[in-house]
Parts: C-alpha cells; sequence; structure tokens
C-alpha cells in the first residue's frame, strides 16, 4: 500500500495544495519532500494525523514527536489558514487517499468548519469514498472509518511507529530504555485501547448499579469518583511534570552556552565572574596549601619517628599496655570484693544454726579456715587470658596506660597518607600558577564587566534551574504517592464492587462487565510476554543494520521491558547514552515494532536524519531503501541531507517536492524539484 495523494485546503501555512505520490516500483520507494523550517514540513505530517484520526489523533502526538498539550480545540483553530476568513471561505480540508494496488484503494476527506471569527464550531464532516482506477467510487459509511483503518492501513495506536518526528524522537530516546520498550509495546498490543474499554465498563458499572440497596450503592459510587479524581489528579501531575522537563531542558541549554561564553573570555570553568572573585580564590588555595603544609609538619614530626622503631618492638610495646590494663581491671575487681570475704568469713563462724555436733577440733577449724581461703582465692585465680604476668610499666597509672594505648593506635599511617598530602600540595602549587595566569589573561576583559555580567545571568539560570529541579522532585514524590493512593482506592473499590455484584446476580450486565474488567487486569501483563522475544529478534536485526559499532551481537528484552545489550560471547555491554546512540535505539524500536506489527504501510519521517553523523545517516537511509515496496516519505531541510547523501539516495528517489513561500505565511510545493545546490 502506499499514500498516493494528500490535499489541503487551508490547512497551516497551505491555502491549497495537492501532493501526489507515485507507487513504489522499479526499487523508487523514496519521496522526498525538502523545505527550510518553518516553511510547512511538519504540517504535512500532522496533516496525516488529523485527516485520518481526527479528535483520536492528539494523544498519539506525543508519541509521534509532535505537540500533544494544546488539545483538539485549540490545535484544529490554530491550524486554520490565516487568510481563510478574510476570503470568507470558513473551513479547512484535508484529503488523503491510500491505494492497496493501482486499481483499489479509498480517499478519506475532513472538513472542518469555523465562524466568522476563526473559532471552530465543534462540527466536522468526514467522507470516505472507495477509489477504482484512479476514479471515486462508491461512499462509505463515515462511521465505520476506524474499522476500515484498521483493516486497510493503520489503526491509530499503532501510526506513531509510521509517521513520527524524527529529531524529536529525542523524547522516546531519552526515556529509559525499558519505559521505551513498555511504550512501544502497549502502543502495538492496543494496550490503551483495553484500558481505555475497563473505564468505560467500571463507569457502565457504577451508572447501572443504580437503585440497587442490598449493599451501599452510594457507598460504591463514591469509591468509584474518589479512584477517579485522583487518576485525574495523577494525569495533571503528568502533566506537569512533562512541562518541568521541557523547562529543565531550556535552562541546561542556556547555562551550557553561558558557561561556553565565560570560558571564551577567559573565565576558566565558568566560575570566576571578576579579578576579585579570582583573587579570593587564589588566597583560598593559599590557605589550604599551609593547612596542607600543617598535616605534613604533623606526621613527620609526631607519627614519623615512632615508624623508625622496630616494628616488633612497637607490637611488643603495644602488647604489654593492652595486658597490663586488663591487669589493672582484673586487680581493681579482686580488690572491691576483699572487703566482702571478711565478712562471709566471719558471719560463716558466728553462725550457730544448724549447731555442729561434736564440735570442731582446732585442727579441724584450721583446715576449713584453709579451705574457705582457697576458696576465695579460686575466684581470681589463674588470671583471665590476657592479662599480664607481670607490670612492667608500673610508672603509669591506669589512666595513663589507656592514654598511651589510644596515642599509639593513632600513630599509624601508610606511605599512601604523605603521597596523598604530596599529591594534593602540588595541586594546589598548580592551581595558584593557572589563578596567576588567569589574573593577567582577564584583568583587562573585566575592566568592561562582561564577566560580572555573564556571571550574573549565569547565576540567575541557576538559581532558576535548582528552582525547577526542586519542583521536578516534588512532582515526582506527589506522583508517586497518588500512585500508591490509586492503588489503594483501586484495590478497596474492586473488593467493594465485587461484594455488589455477588449481591445482586440480577445484574447479570454488571456482572459480564465486572469480569472483562477483571480480564483485561490479567491480561494487560500477559500481552507482554507474547512480543517481546520477537521484538528482541526485530530490534537487534534493525540496530545492526543501524549501527556502526559492530561489537553489539544481541539486544534481550525481558517480560518488563528492561533491555540488555550483549557482545558474540554473551557478555552484557554498555554503549554511550549520546544523542546519535539514542537516537538510533529508538529509531531500531521504531523500526523492530513496525516489522513485528505485520503491517505493510508507509514510512513517514520528519527530520528524520537531524542528529546522526554520517556513518549513521548512510545505515539509516539504506535501511529505508532495502525495502522496494515500502513507501517513504522523508521532510527534510537542506543540511540534513548534504549532496553526497542526496547522491547516493537519487536512485531510490520516486518524486521531490520542493516547499517554498509564495508570500508570507503561504507555502507552495513545487514537484519534482530539490534544493538546488544539492542536485547540481
Amino acid at each position: 500500500m502506499w499514500i498516493a495523494k494528500i490535499e489541503l485546503l487551508n490547512f497551516k501555512s497551505y491555502q491549497h495544495q495537492i501532493f501526489e505520490f507515485p507507487q513504489p516500483s522499479a526499487g523508487k520507494n523514496i519521496v522526498l519532500i525538502g523545505g527550510m523550517n518553518g516553511y510547512g514540513k511538519t504540517s504535512i505530517l500532522e496533516a496525516l494525523y488529523l485527516g485520518l484520526y481526527g479528535k483520536e489523533a492528539v494523544e498519539h502526538l506525543g508519541r509521534a514527536g509532535l505537540k500533544d498539550d494544546i488539545g483538539y480545540r485549540k490545535f484544529v483553530e490554530r491550524a486554520l489558514h490565516r487568510t481563510a476568513t478574510h476570503t470568507k471561505d470558513e473551513s479547512m480540508r484535508v484529503s488523503i487517499q491510500i491505494n492497496q494496488s493501482k486499481a483499489d484503494g479509498f480517499e478519506v476527506t475532513r472538513k472542518w468548519f469555523f465562524n466568522r471569527s476563526g473559532g471552530w464550531t465543534g462540527e466536522d464532516e468526514v467522507v470516505i469514498y472507495e477509489v477504482h482506477d484512479g476514479n471515486r467510487g462508491r461512499m462509505r459509511d463515515a462511521d465505520r472509518l476506524p474499522e476500515l483503518l484498521d483493516q486497510r492501513f493503520i489503526p491509530a495506536h499503532v501510526a506513531p511507529f509510521f509517521f513520527f518526528d524524527g529529531e524529536e524522537v529525542k523524547k522516546l530516546a531519552d526515556q529509559s530504555r525499558g519505559e521505551q520498550i513498555r511504550t512501544g509495546i502497549e502502543g502495538l498490543l492496543g494496550v490503551v485501547l483495553l484500558r481505555k474499554l475497563k473505564k468505560r465498563l467500571e463507569e457502565f458499572q457504577a451508572n447501572r448499579s443504580n437503585g440497587i440497596s442490598v449493599i451501599d450503592e452510594k457507598k460504591l459510587r463514591q469509591l468509584f469518583e474518589t479512584l477517579t479524581h485522583h487518576e485525574l489528579e495523577y494525569e495533571d501531575a503528568k502533566h506537569k511534570k512533562h512541562t518541568l522537563d521541557e523547562s529543565l531542558e531550556s535552562l541546561q541549554v542556556q547555562r551550557r552556552d553561558l558557561l561556553n561564553r565565560t570560558m571564551q573570555l577567559g573565565g576558566g570553568a565558568g566560575d570566576v565572574a571578576s579579578v576579585a572573585d579570582l583573587v579570593k580564590q587564589q588566597a583560598d588555595a593559599e590557605v589550604e596549601i599551609r593547612a596542607t603544609d600543617d598535616a605534613l609538619d604533623d606526621l613527620v614530626a609526631h607519627k614519623l619517628p615512632f615508624h623508625l622503631v622496630a616494628r616488633d618492638l612497637r607490637e611488643e610495646l603495644l602488647k604489654q599496655v593492652k595486658e597490663e590494663i586488663a591487669r589493672d581491671s582484673w586487680d581493681s575487681g579482686k580488690k572491691s570484693l576483699e572487703p566482702g570475704k571478711a565478712k562471709f568469713i566471719e558471719t560463716f563462724y558466728a553462725t550457730t544454726e544448724p549447731p555442729l555436733s561434736p564440735e570442731l577440733t582446732a585442727d579441724q577449724g584450721a583446715a576449713l579456715q584453709a579451705r574457705l581461703n582457697a576458696a576465695w582465692e579460686s575466684l581470681f585465680y589463674p588470671m583471665p587470658k590476657g592479662c599480664a604476668a607481670v607490670v612492667v610499666h608500673e610508672y603509669f597509672d591506669p589512666t595513663k596506660r589507656a592514654a598511651l594505648l589510644q596515642a599509639m593506635n593513632g600513630l599509624r599511617m601508610g606511605a599512601h597518607d604523605v603521597i596523598g598530602l604530596v599529591v594534593k600540595r602540588e595541586s594546589l602549587e598548580k592551581r595558584i600558577r593557572e589563578l596567576t595566569n588567569l589574573y593577567t589573561k582577564i584583568e583587562g576583559v573585566d575592566r568592561d564587566g562582561s564577566l560580572a555580567k555573564l556571571k550574573e545571568e549565569l547565576d540567575v539560570v541557576i538559581k532558576t534551574l535548582d528552582q525547577r529541579q526542586r519542583e521536578l522532585g516534588d512532582m515526582e514524590r506527589q506522583m508517586s504517592g497518588l500512585k500508591s493512593t490509586i492503588d489503594q482506592d483501586r484495590a478497596i473499590y474492586d473488593r467493594e464492587h465485587g461484594k455488589f455484584v455477588q449481591a445482586n446476580p440480577v445484574k447479570s450486565m454488571v456482572g459480564r462487565a465486572n469480569c472483562v474488567c477483571k480480564l483485561i487486569n490479567e491480561l494487560i501483563p500477559q500481552l507482554y510476554e507474547l512480543k517481546v522475544n520477537q521484538l528482541a529478534d526485530a530490534m537487534t536485526d534493525v540496530y545492526k543494520k543501524f549501527a556502526h559499532k559492530k561489537q553489539v551481537d544481541r539486544i534481550d528484552i525481558d517480560e518488563s521491558g528492561n533491555t540488555t545489550i550483549l557482545d558474540k560471547e554473551g557478555q552484557m555491554i554498555s554503549l554511550d547514552r549520546s544523542a546519535g546512540e539514542n537516537q538510533v535505539f529508538a529509531t531500531a524500536l521504531l523500526g523492530g515494532l513496525a516489522d513485528i506489527s505485520g503491517i505493510d504501510a508507509p514510512l513517514v519521517v520528519d527530520t528524520p536524519l537531524g542528529r546522526l553523523d554520517s556513518t549513521h545517516r548512510a545505515n539509516i537511509l539504506q535501511y529505508w531503501v532495502s525495502d522496494t515496496k515500502r513507501q517513504v516519505i522523508l521532510l527534510s531541510q537542506d543540511k540534513e541531507i548534504d549532496r553526497d547523501t542526496y547522491l547516493a539516495m537519487e536512485p531510490n528517489v520516486g518524486k521531490t517536492f520542493l516547499l517554498q513561500h509564495a508570500e508570507i505565511g503561504r507555502t507552495i510545493a513545487i514537484p519534482n524539484e530539490y534544493f538546488t545546490e544539492l542536485t547540481q
């Protein structure tokens, strides 16, 4: 199949324009539409979405890299050509003809109506004709358009894999790669449609359950409304996060630009705003070098001498001190119990009950006394392990021994301690020399305030960036909290609704809707398993054709959408996340998804090669021209496809158009023309 014709009337900068495209044949499957930025290339891509999918297109524009945050009404009103209301032609029209063969096809025309002030009336009209041998045939029911597109062209949820902005695909490439995979598979399998169906079934259940009193119907409805409210809050937070992400990206670009300009003026890393700042940095470095010298002196004066003593002697001293400390502790315990011994023996002999009969003789009393003394001494002897048998350092009291042990433990040092301080000192000396050189270099520049002004601008950007990052963190925490709340709301609602349906079997339609909702909950996780292996094979094949780094042998994808990139030995490898590599990965994902979709549909790519180097450009173009039966429409500016690239792809180009301004705000397309400097 191929797009045979696009006709635009009062659409954006096109007052009236017809694009006619040939059937891909004889290897000529490329249509090249050239135009400078702002000349209407992206408008062609948007016209395809709006003309074919209407309101349904808006939710898919973001995934295709197009603006998706202004709503359908604003999108339509902004698309109306500025002269339409002046000429009293208060309508806008997009017609698209799609052919399955030379003989068979269909044409979709969508028309919007406006009031005299350019506001959309809310009315549009869709007309569908069968096309045979280039002529219109019977009219089809407009309500069957989604079904027609599903069966004979591209469903709306799959369209972003075929119609997309190659430069803005970075929105996909900048996500985590697991998120890219999940987004792609959800689109391919129609998970979005399943979730919509589930939401409508839940609304149906809530509405049809009115009047049932067995279970508290009012409570059930309140639970559903609470769940819906939190889901809407989450979507709103998600939109705000998207806006913050874009703001952060813009601020980061500003910061890089200001830092580069500062360095060009001799401001080092961008943190030098004036000569005064430079002098302060030099003074700080000198203070730090003095502190380093003091640390070196401390090592040499207090620690190093002890390391000149034989190691065996130091260890023997430490061992003796530790054992004497243990001996002190043992002696103290023994002495503290001595008064108790005397009291024990005195009490023993003074006790008369029970009486001893016969009385002990003098020898027996002495023997008993000896045994009591021996028993008492056994409480303390032999001394515990680790106690010094002989106290060598009697001149130390117990507190001094502990202080000595602590001091000796603090004397530990290695070569790395000295080397680290020496390296730090050399680094500081180098920094001082650099600052001295910079002082001379920027003194003249700083007199006119150039660096100071840049520093002020940079400070504002950095403060704003910090604020946005805090706001983003708050928003992410809010979204996390809402997600937990939604999960909890969902669990409570499902439980109560289950009771509700069980208690009201007469409401069989409500029960069946509930069964479908449960089926969808179970089905969505299992859908991933159906396609991840197939997608991994397709992505691997496409990536190898794109990338000029040949170490990648396979891309594996698990059921959660997480990817692992493997080399020929099956070992995981990590590629850089540069803009070009990300775009190659994301484009390979789109190519793999398009392949496994089983749809032999055209590709329409706006700014297809914007961030790629020459090798990646050549590889991707070769991939697109290799499938000679698939129509590929490229919307490019002059710097994107240079002369060599154009000459290389010219044998595969079936038709060209050059977009030009007939006047400000009005674009015309000249067929069989392209940028002159590239074709000569």
